[in-house]
């Protein structure tokens, strides 16, 4: 009969065996994570993004860029309405007329609050080529830029308004240095910085993982989901590109934040939004 010393000792061993090994690394992270306030979308009817029983609802869109301080330099994802729509209190109506977009504060200034200008930015990607989030795009021509091939081929094609695009907002990006993706991609080569592949919203939509030193990493969802309760319902707008993919990948998210212990910030949901400190302050 093997002796009970004989079992603790295998169970130790067994135990430490799981145990991380000596000098082993913490994985990668950036440094910080700022969200930056980039404007509202106010529609006063909600069912095209939810349900016709949201048929003449109002509601105020939240709508957030993100800087990303990393040891090899500055990244911005997405940059929000023009900043020229601060003088315009009153908002100015999205091409399709189902929203009106409102910014409160330029981005520039926002940034500056941090201490960082545009030429600053080393590294830019956008979630997706919707007027919402390349509003000030132009400004950021000098950057590395992130796109998937599809959206590229949309947003630079000969009817980019075919997918709700305005090129005017981007215009300036047709010469810059442009890496064009076939999925994911990791931004700084560590691991920190990870660009999902999430098609469905447009062609070619991505979304961003983040690491961070103190706090569980963040997935920063673009317009893959909208709001907490089309993610809880697993529920795609009607307004998406394509269905089909849509919940695709909304699903591979949902087992992607499972894998990684990541939190969704969902950009567009004006509740969640209050929740997270707004630049100058950070999230690390």
């Amino acid at each position: 009969m093997t002796s009970s010393r004989t079992i603790l000792a295998a169970c130790a061993l067994a135990i430490a065996g799981c145990a991380p090994l000596p000098g082993a690394r913490a994985p990668a992270t950036a440094e910080r994570l700022y969200d930056i306030d980039c404007g509202e979308n106010r529609t006063a009817d909600l069912s095209p993004w939810t349900t016709p029983a949201d048929k003449g609802k109002p509601y105020a869109f939240a709508n957030n860029c993100y800087l990303i301080k990393h040891a090899k330099g500055w990244m911005l994802w997405d940059s929000g309405h023009p900043d020229s729509y601060a003088s315009i209190p009153e908002g100015v109506p999205n091409q399709r007329r189902t929203s009106i977009a409102v910014m409160k504060k330029p981005l520039t200034q926002s940034l500056r609050e941090i201490g960082v200008a545009p030429s600053d930015i080393g590294y830019f990607a956008m979630s997706h080529s919707h007027a919402d989030h390349t509003g000030n795009a132009n400004l950021f021509a000098g950057a590395t830029i992130f796109m998937q091939q599809a959206e590229y081929d949309a947003a630079f094609g000969p009817e980019p308004q075919r997918f709700g695009f305005n090129p005017a907002n981007y215009d300036q990006l047709r010469g810059a240095r442009i890496v064009k993706l076939q999925g994911d991609h990791d931004v700084f080569g560590d691991g920190s910085v990870v660009i999902k592949s999430t098609p469905g919203h447009t062609p070619g939509h991505q979304s961003l993982f983040v690491r961070l030193p103190k706090s569980a990493p963040v997935l920063l969802s673009g317009d893959f989901v909208h709001l907490r309760a089309n993610w809880d319902a697993r529920r795609v707008p009607s307004i998406n590109f394509d269905q089909a993919q849509s919940l695709k990948s909304m699903q591979e998210m949902d087992a992607f934040l499972k894998q990684t212990g990541a939190r969704l910030w969902i950009n567009h949901d004006a509740e969640q939004a209050q929740t997270i400190p707004k630049a100058p302050a950070y999230t690390e």
